[in-house]
């Protein structure tokens, strides 16, 4: 074995425990006036976290509420839109209609609109064509209350 390595492993070279110390805080010497603003400020910045605490569950539980929405919307069209899309490769009415009622669907679904416009020779042609589709009828009628004929 290396005998400097022997000399690093000697026991002389440990340093000794510091000294225990005694401390003593000193006595508050601030006025009345200085305690009670820090009281009332720790006060202030303990129910500010509070109510942060609340706005952010809050603005969850609304993100929430939203994407649950979305959700909803989306399922009751899905069949429709999915029916249309299988027959969009071999009647050209159909895709026209598609691509009309196919972004009115989706500013539906994502909340952006309730209900759309629409002139009453275009709202006529929608219906008749996916009228003659076999889908869920029930997302017509929904259609329907979506697509409103402009007078």
């Amino acid at each position: 074995m290396d005998p400097s390595f022997n000399d690093f492993n000697n026991d002389d070279n440990i340093r000794a425990p510091d000294k225990s110390k005694k401390e003593q805080l000193l006595h508050d010497n601030r006025s009345e006036y200085e305690k009670q603003m820090d009281e009332a400020l720790y006060l202030s910045i303990q129910e500010f976290k509070k109510q942060h605490e609340m706005n952010i569950k809050y603005e969850k539980e609304i993100m929430n509420e939203h994407a649950k929405l979305i959700n909803e919307r989306k399922d009751m069209f899905r069949g429709l839109l999915f029916d249309l899309n299988k027959l969009v490769r071999f009647d050209k009415d159909i895709k026209e209609i598609y691509e009309i009622i196919e972004p009115i669907i989706e500013s539906y679904c994502r909340q952006c609109i309730n209900q759309c416009e629409i002139d009453t020779l275009t709202h006529d042609r929608i219906f008749k064509v996916i009228g003659n589709v076999r889908t869920n009828k029930n997302a017509i009628e929904i259609l329907k209350k979506i697509l409103i004929k402009s007078e």
